[in-house]
């Protein structure tokens, strides 16, 4: 098991911050063809211990006790009308405003993570006491890499200096599976999730999402093509 966590570790510290290029003005990135939330296969591992929950001790609130108190009339003194009077306002020069004129906000367009491509989370255990650490590195560009092992979940993430986001985590279920999580972002292209514990989709539901993205992914890439400031890398 030591093995396992020190190669995993290995591998998410190559997905340590990195110096990219810093860009001007807004950073975007197309959207992906692949659905906002997909189902990948469960890693098939079971740690052999499922996880019940205690039952809820009853909790028995006694009833509050009122306690009415009269109060005796209080008298109230005449108030004498207030006249306000009108104010005299003399009407404003008429001010010449100068035209302004925006100029087009350069916009750099930037590969899109994939949440497939995200890193792979450390394998959590059951052991008790648990043997595990966190780590957490960053700099002035924005890019960090943070992560935690050891116990029953664990998680990784990093981010670079374009604001593109991935990451993933895994945890044990109650009847002692391991499911994995993995998750990317970027500016201008949403949040995308790939998850073993999802649900099947049914084929309606499939076709209505793919419908959905291809629209979607249309309108960017003409949004996109409409401004003559936009900038690929």
């Amino acid at each position: 098991m030591k093995l396992i966590v020190l190669s995993l570790l290995a591998a998410t510290c190559s997905a340590a911050p990195q110096l990219y290029q810093t860009v001007a003005g807004t950073v975007a990135s197309p959207q992906w063809n692949l659905p906002a939330v997909m189902k990948i296969p469960e890693p098939g591992v079971n740690l052999g211990m499922v996880l019940t929950a205690p039952a809820p001790v009853p909790v028995v609130k006694a009833a509050p006790s009122l306690t009415f108190v009269e109060a005796s009339p209080v008298a109230v003194a005449p108030v004498a009308p207030l006249v306000k009077s009108a104010a005299i306002v003399a009407p404003a020069a008429p001010v010449a405003v100068a035209p302004v004129v925006k100029s087009a906000v350069p916009v750099t367009v930037v590969a899109a993570p994939e949440p497939l491509m995200a890193p792979e989370p450390p394998m959590p255990s059951l052991s008790v006491p648990h043997v595990g650490g966190q780590f957490h590195a960053q700099d002035e560009a924005g890019q960090y890499t943070f992560g935690h092992y050891g116990g029953p979940n664990t998680r990784v993430e990093t981010r670079d200096s374009l604001g593109r986001t991935s990451g993933s985590f895994a945890y044990v279920d109650p009847e002692g599976d391991v499911q994995v999580r993995k998750y990317a972002a970027a500016p201008g292209s949403g949040f995308r999730v790939a998850a073993s514990d999802l649900v099947e989709d049914t084929p309606a539901v499939a076709q209505v999402k793919s419908a959905h993205a291809r629209a979607h992914a249309q309108q960017a890439a003409m949004s996109l093509a409409g401004n003559s400031a936009v900038t690929l890398i």
